[in-house]
C-alpha cells in the first residue's frame, strides 16, 4: 500500500501522453504506483478566489492539470531504471 509516509515522488507530468508513458513503464515492471492529479485553475484554501480574479485567459488548455506519480520508497531506484529503459 502506498501510504504517504512510505512513498516517494518519481515524476511530475504536464500532459496525459507523458503520464501514459510513465505509468506504462511502471506497469510493465510490475511496480505499484499512485497518481495524484492537481487542477491548476481551481482555487486553493490559501488562495481562495484566484480563478475568479484572473480567469483562464491566456492559459493553455492542456496545461490545466498536472500529475504527480509516486512509488514506494524501496522501489524508487527500480522505478527510475524502468523509466530509463522505456526511454531507450
Amino acid at each position: 500500500m502506498l501510504f504517504f509516509l512510505n512513498r516517494r515522488e518519481l515524476a511530475v507530468c504536464m500532459d496525459r501522453a507523458q503520464l501514459g508513458r510513465v505509468t506504462a513503464a511502471l506497469e510493465r515492471s510490475g511496480l505499484p504506483f499512485r497518481v495524484k492529479v492537481r487542477d491548476r485553475s481551481s482555487p486553493s484554501a490559501f488562495a481562495a478566489g484566484t480563478r475568479e480574479r484572473s480567469g483562464t485567459l491566456g492559459q493553455q488548455p492542456g496545461a490545466q492539470y498536472f500529475y504527480t506519480v509516486y512509488v514506494l520508497k524501496k522501489d524508487w531506484s527500480a522505478a527510475q531504471a524502468a523509466l530509463r529503459a522505456a526511454d531507450r
